[in-house]
C-alpha cells in the first residue's frame, strides 16, 4: 500500500522532501485477540523451571536485518516538512515483494508486496516479534496494531509480561520498545481507549539521542518500505508531541 499519493516515479523524483500534507497509509484489518494463560508451573515438589526469554538484542538484531534489506530507507519527522535522507527498496520492487510475503506468512495471510493495497505494518512488526523467539504466550502476532496492544493490555494483569503499556506522555522510551498511534477515524488518546480491531500504527524503537533530540523507529510500510523514522524526544527521552503521529502509548519491552 502506499503511504503517501505519489506516483511511482514522483516517488522516485521527490529527492529529499515531500509534501506536509502527505498522509502514511497503515494496517486497518480486524480479527479478534485471544486471552493469554499464565505460564504453566511445576508442582511443589519439583523443581520451577525458569522459562527461557527471548532477548531485547534479538529484536532489534532482526529489525535492523530486515531496514538493511531494503536498503535502509529513512523518513525524517522532525520538521514540518517530511524529509527522506535516504530512499530504499519499495514494496513491489524485485526481492521485496517476496520479502513481505514472509511478514504476512507471520500473520497467517498469503499477500506479498505485491498486493500494493493491503497495509503490512502489523504483519511486519509481527513477523519481527516471531523470528526474534518472542511466544504467542507474550505477544499476538495480528495484522491489526490494535489487536496486539489489546492482548498486551489484557497480557499485563497476568503473571511474568513480557510487555507492558503505558503513556507515551510520562514514559521515556528505550531500544526495543514499541511506540503506537492511532489513525484515520480512531480517536484513541488513552490505554483505556485501546481495543481490538481499531486503525493505527506503531513501530519499533531501534536507536535514542536524547543529547541531540531524536530517536530513530523502524516500522513497516513506512512510505512504502521499511524505513527507521526520525522522531523528536525530550532529553529524559520521552516522545515530544507529533502531529502526524499522535503517539499515545509505549509499549515497554521487559526482554532481558
Amino acid at each position: 500500500m502506499f503511504s503517501f499519493p505519489f506516483t511511482r516515479s514522483a516517488l522516485r523524483g521527490i529527492g529529499r522532501t515531500v509534501a506536509t500534507s502527505a498522509v502514511l497509509a497503515l494496517t486497518a484489518c480486524s480479527s479478534t485477540p485471544v486471552t493469554p494463560s499464565p505460564s504453566a508451573t511445576n508442582s511443589a515438589a519439583a523443581p520451577v523451571v525458569q522459562r527461557e526469554l527471548p532477548h531485547r538484542a534479538a529484536l532489534l538484531a532482526v529489525a535492523k536485518t530486515e531496514w538493511d534489506f531494503f536498503d535502509r530507507q529513512q523518513i525524517d519527522m522532525r520538521s514540518e516538512v517530511l524529509n527522506a535522507p535516504r530512499l530504499g527498496l519499495l514494496e513491489d520492487e524485485g526481492e521485496a515483494v517476496q520479502r513481505i510475503g514472509l511478514y504476512w506468512q507471520a500473520v497467517g495471510k498469503n499477500y506479498t508486496g505485491a498486493d500494493t493495497q493491503q497495509a503490512w505494518s502489523a504483519a511486519f512488526i509481527s513477523y519481527l516479534m516471531q523470528t526474534a523467539g518472542v511466544s504467542p504466550d507474550d505477544f499476538l502476532v495480528s495484522d491489526v496494531h490494535f489487536n496486539y496492544l489489546s492482548f498486551l493490555k489484557a497480557r499485563q494483569s497476568l503473571p511474568a509480561p513480557l510487555f507492558v503499556l503505558r503513556p507515551a506522555a510520562s514514559e521515556p522510551i528505550a531500544p526495543g520498545d514499541l511506540i503506537c498511534a492511532p489513525r484515520d477515524s480512531n480517536q484513541a488518546a488513552t490505554l483505556d481507549d485501546i481495543r481490538p480491531g481499531l486503525p493505527g500504527h506503531c513501530d519499533l524503537v531501534y536507536e535514542i539521542h536524547p543529547e541531540q533530540g531524536w530517536a530513530g523507529v523502524i516500522g513497516g510500510n513506512v512510505f512504502n518500505s521499511v524505513s527507521e523514522s526520525l522522531i523528536p524526544i525530550e532529553a529524559h527521552a520521552r516522545l515530544l508531541p507529533l502531529a502526524r503521529r499522535p503517539w499515545f502509548v509505549v509499549v515497554k519491552n521487559l526482554m532481558p
